[in-house]
């Protein structure tokens, strides 16, 4: 693709997903600013993310495969705990993951990946990154379309030719979108259940070591339940606890106090769930924690469009969220930046890098990204509400599904390989990308091939990169 240096994206969030888009623009020479509202890229808050085969995939094409190996922890095996810690299944979905797509699920300390995607940003790329930039305001430069701007707390503003809005569940991009479309607002989030998560470091208890750093345990019970993952890496433990909400709360906008946490790990139900088989509850190594948080669990994808004219544009969280529970989130973030990113390099390349028919293609590209993502999305969203709903037995039906269905043999082996595999196997890669060769083989080939560069034609952009990080 060609290098258009009068056209440039703003960029606002500096998560995961939006230093994905960074990446994935610095090799498709397409210019950015991004803003970010913290003070630091790599500042150590959240717990921990899922990239699944797909997601690894996509990082690998750009060329982050060593770095996130390097930081991530292979999940090896997964359990299934009944509220007493009986393990009811133990499932082989990690190990017919690796099987099927040739890579284990990995799982990163939230910070850690940020950190990563950040440092092995080019030097030219990371100058284009400003921090402790809250946007306040967006305003279109003209009513007929043609560039944005953006004001921040800091009395700054920053001009592109359109805005990605990778900030969030509370996303301003998309309210502001919201707010200028002339299609009917999309309705609220449906938010059904909370998050309360810690950490654990693994040495605060010579039980928790118990624990293997590669396996993954689940505890289900009654509008209740409990993740606990590893990282041997970043020694630490991830616990999660996911509580089906009371009516009065089903607010996506509401926030809990200290207090509203207190009394959920309090609750005798909470305090008793089991962590993993290291005979330890929550009420034991809650007073053991180093970081923890709560969040309201939204769900939905945003309707009609995730665009405003040829102007502003969402992707991520920002356009659809599901619940964790499947660990889904970052991995259809970076299928948002693949297939928005595809839908430019085509574009500037019909155009011949002419910055009028650039503008006046971009609404289309919009369209077609959402066009081709939203089946997908929307499978996914689904598919991690019904994993949620499995776990907290939302009623009799998902009990008996979970207790009596799952634990036949090959059931859950058949779920992964008549749903699971077929929908990595479907996802997108960088057509304006090249690589020596497909990083991830297994049983279950690709249905999008990457390009692959011709023997002996890549020494000239390799000399190009390093020179650019130098």
């Amino acid at each position: 693709m060609s290098s258009i240096t009068d056209i440039s994206v703003l960029i606002v969030g500096g998560g995961p997903v939006g230093l994905t888009a960074a990446h994935a623009f610095t090799q498709l020479g397409i210019d950015f600013t991004l803003l970010e509202r913290r003070d630091t890229i790599a500042e150590d808050v959240g717990a921990s993310i899922v990239l699944w085969p797909h997601g690894m995939r996509i990082m690998a094409q750009l060329g982050l495969l060593d770095q996130l190996r390097s930081i991530g922890t292979d999940l090896l095996s997964g359990a299934y705990q009944g509220k007493s810690g009986k393990i009811f299944l133990q499932t082989s979905s990690p190990q017919l993951c690796k099987t099927n797509h040739g890579i284990y699920p990995q799982l990163f300390a939230r910070a850690d990946l940020i950190s990563t995607l950040y440092n092995t940003l080019t030097a030219s790329a990371q100058s284009k990154i400003h921090t402790s930039k809250t946007v306040t305001c967006i305003s279109p430069l003209s009513p007929s379309g043609g560039g944005v701007k953006v004001l921040c707390s800091d009395n700054t503003s920053h001009t592109g030719t359109f805005i990605l809005g990778a900030d969030g569940i509370h996303s301003l991009v998309r309210k502001t979108i919201l707010s200028l479309s002339p299609s009917p607002p999309t309705p609220p989030l449906k938010t059904r259940y909370s998050l309360l998560w810690f950490s654990l470091p693994r040495p605060s208890h010579p039980l928790l070591s118990t624990i293997p750093p590669t396996s993954a345990f689940e505890v289900h019970t009654k509008n209740l339940s409990l993740q606990l993952l590893a990282n041997d890496k970043s020694n630490a433990q991830f616990c999660f606890i996911y509580r089906l909400l009371p009516p009065d709360r089903y607010k996506s906008s509401q926030r809990f106090t200290q207090s509203d946490i207190e009394a959920i790990i309090s609750h005798p139900d909470v305090a008793a769930l089991p962590i993993g088989e290291s005979g330890l509850t929550v009420r034991d190594v809650w007073p053991l924690k180093a970081k923890h948080g709560i969040t309201p669990l939204e769900e939905g994808v945003l309707s009609p469009e995730w665009h405003f004219k040829n102007q502003m544009v969402v992707v991520g969280d920002a356009a659809h969220k599901a619940t964790p529970t499947a660990g889904q989130g970052l991995n259809m973030g970076l299928l948002d930046v693949v297939s928005l990113a595809n839908q430019l390099s085509e574009l500037v390349d019909s155009a011949n890098s002419n910055k009028e028919v650039v503008l006046g293609g971009l609404e289309d590209a919009f369209k077609r990204y959402r066009a081709e993502r939203i089946d997908s999305v929307q499978g996914d969203c689904k598919r991690s509400g019904m994993a949620t709903r499995l776990a907290c037995w939302r009623d009799w039906r998902f009990r008996l599904f979970d207790r009596l269905v799952m634990p036949i043999p090959g059931v859950d082996v058949l779920l992964v390989n008549k749903v699971n595999s077929p929908t990595m196997a479907r996802c997108l890669v960088f057509k304006g990308i090249k690589v020596d060769r497909e990083p991830f083989e297994g049983r279950v080939g690709w249905e999008e091939k990457m390009p692959l560069w011709k023997k002996g034609a890549h020494g000239d952009k390799r000399k190009n990169s390093a020179d650019e990080s130098t």
